[in-house]
């Protein structure tokens, strides 16, 4: 395989571990949601969850990409996904510094 071939191989590799990171988070916002009760304070970390379910997808959707020989459409995939993941953050900042308690 040729270098290009391989760099391309690690990069779809990243965008499958972001995926899964992304996953995992959005679960344990999900379970700070559950531990509120699903009130009005599980608002933040539902939304969170939702952007990293959106994050995964885009990831897997870039893996996919990567491997199947497409490498259009980068830049806006890489925007989006950093604009998530400070978004989500934030709202982590704000959930720890605001309800620190479990």
């Amino acid at each position: 395989m040729s270098r290009a071939g391989l760099a391309a191989e690690r990069t779809a590799l990243a965008w499958r571990r972001t995926a899964i990171a992304a996953m995992v988070v959005a679960a344990l916002f999900l379970d700070r949601a559950a531990i509120h009760g699903w009130r009005a304070a599980a608002i933040g970390p539902i939304g969170a969850a939702i952007t990293l379910a959106v994050v995964a997808g885009i990831c897997y959707s870039r893996n996919r990409s990567l491997h199947e020989g497409r490498f259009d459409h980068g830049p806006r995939v890489i925007a989006v996904t950093v604009v998530a993941v400070v978004a989500v953050a934030c709202v982590a900042a704000v959930i720890g510094l605001t309800d620190p308690q479990p």
